[in-house]
């Protein structure tokens, strides 16, 4: 990203548009890289090659098209190497944004490929990037998802985004990940499913065998089924949300599982579980994945205290010796680096001593940009409370 107030000066006449590209150099006028403007965004060019990458890969210099086929090539190689997709998973990241082209996401359920564009170039080029996508062998639908706030502040008028992106080819569609099947919904939340906990999802069953398990802000159950699969002895999820319990009920059926054994319940997470508190009820393992409470860095003192309220609630809730996996998928918290202080606080609250087991990330289809480490937004902890 090229930030609009780390530009000194814009050569040539007329000066670019929106979505045109143009060459970035220092001060000295030696080429830095290549990318597309934006005259509206706080992100004023978003940078496709550095100048060594374009010396090295001279075919995509200047040429957006090529460089949409290469990346997006090379995307699918990585994934092959990561095993996917699999006759055991087929829901998975296949373009990750920053990790390769700022601004687009792919993610790919079967034979579907939901695009998430998030900046006005990915629009400017969306034949392209369509063209690229159905290329794709085992690609058959794809459904378009602009992110209309976020192009708001790219300086997009929103309006016709609203009534002419891509219908939905369906409404519903049905993955597996892990040999588990998931119904998900492509009208939910950001393009249906969460992939980036698929391996963390996956820890879960390994550990679940006769354990009793809260998975708190359960979504459509990914955790919890992932437990009631692993062999738990009773499993409750809890969300707020009717549409995700309404998949994750579903979901029940989908793998056969005793409904006996694991349910869904809807609830306000903090409610719940001062309720189960004041129950004396205790649960030998919990998962707490919330939404993003920080979604930019100068809310971030305010959402630390709802992360230490939250997990000081979900310790408590925790046998002594048992296991809480939490999460936050804020970018805020997870590059300034104080999640672990937060879970410390939380600890001092609720009264417990806690020790890390396992730190994790997203998924590896998540890659990450070196030269951009804001990329990196989920943290995944495993504690043990004593």
């Amino acid at each position: 990203m090229v930030y609009s107030g780390a530009v000194d000066r814009i050569i040539g006449r007329p000066p670019p548009k929106s979505g045109d590209i143009v060459l970035v150099a220092d001060g000295m006028e030696k080429p830095i890289g290549w990318g597309l403007y934006n005259s509206a965004s706080m992100f004023c060019v978003r940078l496709m090659q550095l100048e060594e990458e374009a010396i090295r890969d001279p075919s995509c210099a200047l040429n957006v098209e090529k460089l949409l086929e290469t990346r997006i090539d090379a995307a699918i190689q990585l994934r092959r190497r990561l095993g996917l997709p699999s006759s055991h998973t087929n829901a998975y990241r296949l373009v990750n944004s920053e990790g390769g082209l700022s601004g687009l996401i792919v993610d790919v359920f079967g034979d579907l490929a939901v695009i998430a564009s998030s900046a006005a170039w990915v629009e400017k080029y969306r034949p392209e990037v369509e063209a690229c996508i159905s290329r794709i062998n085992e690609i058959n639908h794809i459904n378009w998802r602009p992110s209309i706030e976020i192009l708001r502040e790219e300086g997009m008028d929103v309006t016709d985004l609203k009534d002419n992106h891509s219908s939905i080819c369906r409404e519903r569609t049905k993955v597996v990940e892990n040999g588990i099947s998931y119904a998900i919904s492509l009208v939910g939340q950001k393009t249906g499913f969460y992939a980036d906990q698929r391996e963390n999802r996956q820890f879960i069953s390994t550990i679940s065998a006769g354990q009793k398990v809260l998975d708190i802000c359960c979504y459509s159950g990914g955790f919890a089924l992932n437990a009631a699969c692993g062999g738990a002895m009773d499993v409750v999820g809890v969300d707020t949300s009717l549409p995700a319990l309404e998949l994750a009920r579903e979901n029940i059926i989908l793998n056969h599982l005793d409904p006996g054994k694991i349910s869904f319940l809807r609830e306000d997470a903090t409610e719940f579980m001062k309720a189960a508190l004041a129950r004396n009820e205790y649960w030998d393992l919990v998962i707490l994945d919330p939404p993003k409470l920080a979604p930019r860095r100068k809310v971030l003192q305010s959402a630390s205290g709802m992360y230490r309220n939250l997990n000081s609630l979900a310790m408590g809730l925790t046998k002594k010796g048992g296991l809480l996996m939490t999460c936050s998928c804020s970018g805020a918290v997870t590059q300034s680096g104080i999640f672990l202080r937060i879970l410390q606080g939380a600890a001092s609250m609720a009264g417990r001593k806690i020790t890390v087991l396992r730190q994790a990330s997203a998924a590896s289809d998540h890659p990450i940009d070196l030269s951009y480490p804001e990329g990196a937004y989920l943290t995944n902890i495993l504690l043990r409370v004593l």
